[in-house]
């Protein structure tokens, strides 16, 4: 025991994604992951390797480093193709040698490497270079470095480039251990060969989070429905666009739409309270939905409530104060579901149809490229009528997703005691068929 807990004491955890760029989900999601393992091990030495380094060491007290380091700027070098073939004949090759040995040095002396939820294993945004190509050259650094390569409750999908698939897939099959935040992600892998079938689905890292308990206390709000609001620059780039709008057209209609349900939820008498769930993409849509309410004469009586969000624990505490959340933010739909509050989801992705079904939800979920007004303020008054029921099925599936991922924290943490602990974990799984483990270790 003295040697386990000195060996504990010793260990060093990396954490890789999309953080510290002002997306309050995923900086929930970071939040998680490090307060458990930091409350299982005081002692370790934590590391993210981020997208924004400076404001993840300063809002999670942990050392950050870039996952990609840029040396030269974009626009140098790109005017002509033979410039372009140069640049990357004489700039790109060598740098990208570089930042290979940058990512070895990094990982030097790690014990694990963790890629922790979001939906970072897609080229949706970045292309095949971007996020897929980045992945696999940290998977492979990782073992390089022979440090352990943990995909926790991960997102995966779209991939419409070969290239991605084969980044994202060959970083997956370097994994100790995979696991996915929903069915969804371990059918879309199946569906471009790669055999997920075995690995477990965990829920989402978010739902591991602490909150006060007074916040899943229903808010004394005088009487009145409070409904929080939150809304998301869309322009479409995020999933299927079928009406094939340009992305301000697409953007318009949906203001208009998030306005229009605003104002139906005003006339009813509730208070409506604006929140968002980026705080660099989606302040402009604020200030577009609050002035075309204004235009409608719904700013001056007091039931609009637009505060400040800065911060992960801004969004809670607001969410906190409101009965019914209804929102286009993935996280602000699965933060609303950690306080136990009915949810509306109005939809861009399938991600979003994962999580309300396994939350017996489904008929809360809304396409917001197809729902008209009505839809929404049908399923807006079915969540009121059937708000005793719902919370009760809420509740039931957080408690539930909490001990999923309590057992996955656990089991990560067993593993870290080296090959004596997997070798348990492989004799136990044999030696007792009747016991299901959320985790499986993969040898390599």
């Amino acid at each position: 025991m003295v040697q386990r807990q000195q060996r504990r004491r010793s260990v060093r955890i990396a954490f890789y994604g999309n953080f510290g760029q002002g997306n309050l989900g995923n900086e929930g999601t970071l939040r998680a992951i490090l307060d458990n393992l930091r409350k299982a091990l005081p002692d370790a030495q934590m590391q993210c390797i981020c997208t924004g380094p400076a404001s993840t060491e300063t809002t999670h007290h942990v050392e950050a480093v870039p996952i990609h380091q840029i040396f030269v700027g974009p626009e140098v070098l790109r005017s002509t193709r033979f410039l372009r073939f140069i640049r990357k004949l004489f700039i790109g090759l060598p740098l990208e040698f570089y930042r290979w040995i940058q990512a070895l040095v990094a990982l030097g002396q790690t014990d694990m490497l963790i890629v922790p939820g979001t939906q970072y294993l897609s080229d949706n945004l970045t292309g095949p270079w971007g996020g897929p190509y980045l992945l696999f050259r940290w998977s492979v650094a990782a073992k390089l470095r022979r440090c352990r390569l943990v995909f926790a409750s991960v997102g995966v999908g779209p991939l419409r480039h070969g290239s991605s698939r084969f980044f994202v897939t060959s970083a997956l099959r370097l994994a100790d251990y995979r696991s996915y935040r929903d069915d969804f992600s371990r059918n879309y892998l199946q569906t471009i060969g790669f055999p997920s079938a075995h690995d477990p689905v965990i829920p989402d890292l978010a739902f591991s989070l602490s909150v006060p308990a007074d916040y899943i206390e229903r808010a004394d709000n005088g009487g009145s429905t409070v409904v929080a609001l939150g809304v998301l620059d869309h322009y479409g780039q995020l999933g299927p666009q079928p009406a094939r709008l340009s992305p301000e057209e697409t953007y318009k209609r949906y203001v208009e739409r998030i306005t229009d349900f605003a104002a139906w939820l005003l006339k009813r008498g509730c208070l409506v309270r604006l929140v968002i769930g980026d705080v660099t993409y989606d302040r402009q849509v604020v200030l577009d939905v609050k002035s075309a309410l204004k235009q409608r004469g719904f700013e001056r009586d007091g039931r609009l409530i637009v505060e400040p969000i800065e911060s992960l624990e801004d969004l809670i505490s607001q969410l906190a104060k409101s009965d019914v959340v209804v929102s286009s933010r993935f996280h602000n739909i699965v933060f609303g579901l950690l306080l136990r509050r009915p949810v509306l989801a109005l939809s861009y992705h399938e991600k979003f149809s994962a999580l309300l079904e396994s939350s017996e939800l489904a008929r809360f979920n809304l396409p917001i490229e197809h729902a008209d007004a009505g839809q929404i303020q049908d399923a807006f008054c079915q969540l009121e009528s059937n708000r005793t029921q719902v919370i009760k099925s809420i509740d039931e599936k957080v408690k539930r997703y909490r001990a999923l991922l309590s057992e996955q924290y656990e089991q990560i943490i067993r593993s870290l005691d080296f090959r004596k602990e997997q070798e348990f974990l492989g004799k136990a799984t044999t030696d007792d068929p009747n016991k299901v483990s959320a985790i499986q270790f993969h040898e390599h």
